[in-house]
């Protein structure tokens, strides 16, 4: 079983590869676009386009008067899905977090091996 069913259903076989997405709407469309990030010289698309309609649901506003309103809901498969491209995208921003708390950890080691290097060079000229 896929770890993100929606997205293999949307056709997308490397979540991994993906770098961020958008959404928009207009005249009751839904448009995602997945950006990914491919490898030089790959002949992937670098992003795709997806359309989800948005179904019409008559609302009473008004009791009293019995007076509805039409309103266009998003569509709950569109909404799986972002929920699936958020977790992805959170978790390539913690790994990227993670790597830059790393980063400078070997800055501080480095600078602090470099300053204890000095001070026994130090005491070896001091012989």
């Amino acid at each position: 079983m896929s770890t993100f069913p929606t997205l293999t259903e949307m056709g997308i076989n490397n979540p991994g590869e993906i770098e961020r997405y958008s959404l928009n709407t207009t005249n009751n469309i839904d448009v995602l676009r997945i950006v990914y990030k491919r490898q030089k010289g790959s002949f992937l698309p670098t992003s795709k386009r997806f359309e989800f309609g948005r179904a019409s649901k008559t609302i009473v506003v008004d009791s009293g008067t019995k007076k509805t309103k039409i309103v266009h809901v998003i569509s709950p498969f569109l909404q799986k899905a972002m929920k699936e491209l958020d977790g992805i995208i959170s978790a390539k921003k913690s790994n990227i977090e993670q790597a830059k708390l790393v980063k400078l950890e070997l800055q501080r080691l480095h600078q602090d091996m470099a300053s204890r290097l000095v001070y026994i060079e130090s005491l070896i000229d001091e012989l």
